[in-house]
């Protein structure tokens, strides 16, 4: 530091971080807490395992099942406001709706949630999808009116957006817990809408959406879990080499090492 003309040493600059906001942390947070890691484990676990048991089920079928028919039944809607409704919905599991969604969203989970939110918007709902259309359709080949229809691929893109935006809004520490519960209570019903307008309208059977939700929790939130701990691993710095005395033996060193971790 260079020495002051008055003859006083200057007072050095402090760096300050940046100010937390209503919509953005101050700091780089996980996408998922420490503490919730084994839970959203063990969610993503059992989202893949009834996906697995509903694909087992319904490979090479080209009907309904029991269960089908009595969900169908209760949708059961030919006409009216409803019917234009369910076309509605369904639409927007299509390219042209996922890839504008996709164009928005990236950029805003780089601002809400820095690197780690843009690596989730970018692996999570695109491997879903991936997944869903070159992977479990053709493996199961499960048809609907000779198209491949399990599971479904505009439920798995409604879907996977749909969690990776709960993952960035429930990590949104500075809102109130009311509103991001409020905000992950209507993703959930817009993910229903989807299913029950593709229902409605007769493109899958309510089996297909439930097989491609389970694709999207379990492939999302395998993503957010990924992108968390390879982020731990490039962040740690390690051990300060300026913290150890050269005097010191290497056994003596390790134990305060590991201590002060």
């Amino acid at each position: 530091m260079p020495p002051s003309t008055t003859g006083t040493t200057p007072t050095p600059t402090r760096l300050t971080r940046p100010a937390a906001t209503p919509f953005r942390e101050a700091l780089p947070v996980p996408l998922v807490r420490a503490g919730a890691r084994g839970r959203v484990a063990l969610t993503a676990l059992a989202a893949a395992l009834v996906t697995a048991v509903l694909a087992w089920r319904y490979a090479g079928h080209t009907d309904a099942g029991r269960t089908d028919r009595e969900v169908a039944a209760l949708l059961d809607t030919q006409h009216g406001v409803p019917r234009v409704l369910a076309e509605a919905f369904a639409a927007l599991g299509g390219p042209l709706p996922v890839a504008v969604a996709l164009l928005v969203l990236a950029p805003l989970a780089w601002f809400l949630r820095g690197g780690r939110g843009l690596a989730l918007v970018l692996v999570g709902p695109p491997t879903a999808m991936i997944t869903t259309s070159l992977v479990l359709k053709p493996l199961v080949e499960r048809t609907r009116g000779g198209e491949l229809a399990f599971p479904s691929g505009h439920t798995t893109s409604v879907a996977s957006l749909a969690v990776a935006c709960g993952v960035l809004v429930l990590g949104l520490t500075t809102l109130p817990r009311a509103l991001r519960l409020l905000a992950v209570a209507g993703l959930a019903g817009l993910v229903l809408a989807v299913g029950v307008g593709l229902v409605v309208r007769g493109y899958h059977y309510p089996t297909d959406t439930l097989g491609a939700l389970g694709v999207a929790v379990a492939v999302v939130l395998g993503a957010a879990l990924a992108v968390d701990a390879w982020s731990d691993v490039v962040a740690d710095p390690g051990p300060d080499p300026r913290s150890f005395d050269p005097r010191e033996r290497p056994t003596d060193v390790l134990p305060r090492a590991v201590r002060e971790e």
